[in-house]
């Protein structure tokens, strides 16, 4: 099914930035004049390396110039890994599991995209074995974007549902292949990458329910700082990936959706030039996301863990 969209749809949310609607193509939100994040949503089955290239939606950030670019898309090391993105890898529908990470047999396709008042909802079929199937979910994948105060330039809000059209869906995976994760550019240097928890002595591979995580990044000789927030609202239990050296890190929930109960997620990212590490900052950003007042924590910062060496070729 092709997206039902407007093209060069131009509307103004709240908070003043432009959002554009090109259809089949992208959503653009610019703040300043710049863009600072796109929606990339074409779906192109047209020859394998197309597909490859448009299998699942997924958000690309951008710095305050909108000139760089500081999310990865298609190929290089991973590359079903970009941007703002959304995959489990364990969905079990019907008796059957299929992998909506890794993109296996089936695709993420937007078939609508409707402004809000802060930004838009994409529809998202998540297909089943084959594209004449029903999918075996169907999204409501709602961003709100910000201007939010300094050191921040940019925030992100995501809040989606996920439904089965019967029964129930068991949404599983591990925190490798499941979940909402950032990915930075391709171009990051994964020596400097470095990591923010909250806590004293967090064991980050051991540890659930994190109220947030920062990560420190450099892309292209320019360090940046981008803030996870995990709504109280989330699934429990949730186990966060965010310590590799490449920047992939996220949250990975699990649960049953129904058509009646959907599985429901609600993260939020603030992005900052520069490296910022003060807690009483992302504790502050917490709370107002959170609706709490919970005092700032001790910290835990970690370089990220650096891939092993290579053994030696044997002679």
């Amino acid at each position: 099914m092709r997206p039902t969209l407007l093209a060069l749809l131009a509307f103004v949310p709240a908070f003043g930035a432009e959002i554009k609607v090109t259809q089949n193509e992208a959503v653009d939100v610019s703040q300043d004049g710049k863009v600072v994040a796109r929606f990339m949503m074409a779906h192109d089955v047209s020859t394998p390396a197309k597909r490859l290239e448009t299998y699942k939606p997924y958000l690309h950030v951008y710095d305050p110039s909108g000139a760089l670019r500081l999310t990865k898309g298609p190929g290089f090391d991973f590359t079903h890994h970009r941007g703002i993105m959304l995959g489990f890898m364990k969905i079990t529908v019907d008796g059957k599991t299929y992998d909506r990470w890794h993109m296996v047999k089936g695709d993420q396709v937007v078939t609508a995209v409707k402004p809000t008042e802060a930004g838009f909802v994409a529809s998202i079929d998540w297909q089943g074995a084959t594209a004449q199937d029903k999918p075996i979910l169907t999204e409501e994948r709602a961003f709100a974007f910000s201007k939010p105060a300094a050191p921040f330039y940019f925030g992100i809000e995501l809040t989606t549902a996920l439904k089965p059209d019967h029964g129930e869906a068991k949404i599983d995976g591990d925190p490798e292949h499941a979940g909402a994760q950032f990915r930075p550019s391709e171009k990051i240097d994964g020596k400097k990458t470095t990591y923010v928890y909250p806590g004293k002595d967090v064991l980050i591979h051991k540890v659930r329910d994190l109220t947030w995580v920062a990560e420190i990044f450099t892309v292209e000789g320019k360090t940046f700082t981008a803030l996870l927030l995990n709504h109280p609202s989330n699934p429990k239990d949730t186990a966060f990936s965010a310590y590799r050296d490449y920047g992939r890190f996220g949250a990975f929930p699990k649960g049953v959706a129904t058509p009646e109960a959907p599985f429901k997620l609600r993260y939020k990212w603030l992005l900052a030039e520069g490296d910022v590490r003060d807690a009483a900052v992302f504790q502050q950003a917490y709370n107002a996301f959170a609706g709490v007042n919970e005092p700032t924590p001790a910290v835990t910062v970690m370089l990220a863990e650096q891939p092993k060496p290579k053994a030696p070729a044997k002679k």
